[in-house]
């Protein structure tokens, strides 16, 4: 199928799809984060992360479900912010959560009765404690803590949950409409396990199906394939990561070429089921390199994280660096440059050099006035 052909597709789905009732707010929550954050001059990640479901009923009650902890995109989030990015979290409630994880780890996956058997009630003070085993435990407790207040404090972190596949195809093109803006700045890494079937909701029947009427078919339609229109129409200047998961080497390696011949994604990670926690092939349109866990790591993420950055760095190098549209109005380039021509070949380079880097030469200069009008206050107040 062609690109044509998956954005027909996904043009009947969201004709034919009710939007979610939330979609309004959401876009208000997403404007706001992204703001606050243009003005201060971050990358912006955004990462999926989970199952989605696939609903049987308009009132659900059974539903289908793509299987996923979760675990890769909640350990992805921490590293993020840890370099420096905002962070658009799309994710499955009931997963693994950033931060939350490393209180998991040493109590329970879930808020249930082995989570009880570590919360303290301290009779004298009417206080709650948690107590976890072990100094390592609690001291990678406290830095979690301490991490997740510190992005809450700098609004780092803008999470957005999802549960069925529909939710997430909505939520998604909302959240690709709001960083396209941010061109090559945004980043999306697509970990969600998303569901391949659906059923249409006019095929849906109203209310629980019945057991009394006898065995159950299905008939599932095929989601529309949403990665060449995210990548080419929605967020078009954005730096794209995808996921394979195979179990073999070869199908892996061709499925993932796939994915950066079809829909144009800047690379794909590559996990084999049983290595996936320790080793995964980075594969690009010119090249494969397989990246492995640290012996003294406790995951592998910190090193993909690490990784990913570093070529999303290299791709904001060699793109234009675009300035703002809301920042004044852009001239046309042949009405105000026409001395350019006249200009020596090596000169032409030099001015090339410095349009393409102008935003960040301006940063420095508005830092150096910054500093110098800084010294020149503190002088004045010294000599008063």
């Amino acid at each position: 199928m062609t690109l044509d052909d998956d954005r027909a597709r996904a043009e009947a789905y969201f004709s034919a799809a009710r939007a979610p009732s939330w979609e309004s707010a959401r876009r208000q929550e997403l404007q706001d984060f992204l703001e606050h954050h243009r003005a201060i001059g971050k990358c912006v990640a955004v990462v999926t992360s989970g199952g989605t479901t696939v609903p049987l009923e308009r009132n659900t009650v059974r539903f289908l479900d793509n299987f996923s902890t979760g675990s890769r995109g909640a350990a992805s989030v921490e590293y993020f912010l840890s370099l420096g990015y905002a962070v658009v979290y799309l994710y499955r409630p009931g997963s693994v959560a950033p931060f939350a994880r490393h209180i998991q780890k040493s109590t329970s996956r879930e808020l249930d009765l082995e989570f009880l058997d570590h919360v303290l009630v301290n009779r004298a003070t009417q206080s709650v404690e948690l107590h976890l085993d072990g100094d390592q435990a609690r001291r990678r407790a406290l830095q979690a803590l301490q991490s997740y207040e510190t992005a809450r404090q700098g609004r780092s972190l803008l999470a957005l949950p999802f549960t069925s596949v529909d939710q997430y195809f909505f939520l998604l093109r909302l959240v690709a409409q709001g960083v396209a803006a941010w061109k090559e700045r945004a980043l999306f890494y697509l970990a969600a396990a998303v569901s391949d079937f659906h059923i249409p909701e006019h095929e849906m029947t109203e209310h629980k199906i019945q057991s009394r009427d006898g065995p159950l078919t299905l008939t599932l339609q095929q989601v529309p394939k949403l990665l060449g229109v995210l990548r080419h129409d929605w967020a078009p200047g954005a730096f794209f990561v995808s996921f394979k998961l195979e179990t073999d080497w070869a199908l892996l390696r061709r499925k993932a070429k796939r994915a950066i011949d079809n829909y144009g994604v800047h690379l794909v990670v590559a996990n084999e089921l049983h290595t996936r926690f320790d080793q995964v092939l980075l594969i690009t349109d010119q090249d494969e390199r397989t990246l492995e866990r640290p012996r003294e790591a406790e995951d592998i993420e910190g090193s993909l994280i690490d990784a990913i950055a570093g070529i999303h760095f290299e791709f904001i190098a060699s793109s234009r660096v675009h300035v703002p549209d809301a920042l004044g109005v852009r001239l046309p380039l042949g009405g105000r440059l026409p001395w350019r021509r006249r200009l020596p070949p090596r000169l032409q380079g030099a001015v090339a050099v410095l349009e393409q880097h102008q935003e960040e030469i301006l940063a420095v200069v508005l830092g150096g006035l910054l500093s110098v009008m800084i010294n020149m206050l503190q002088n004045s107040m010294r000599r008063r």
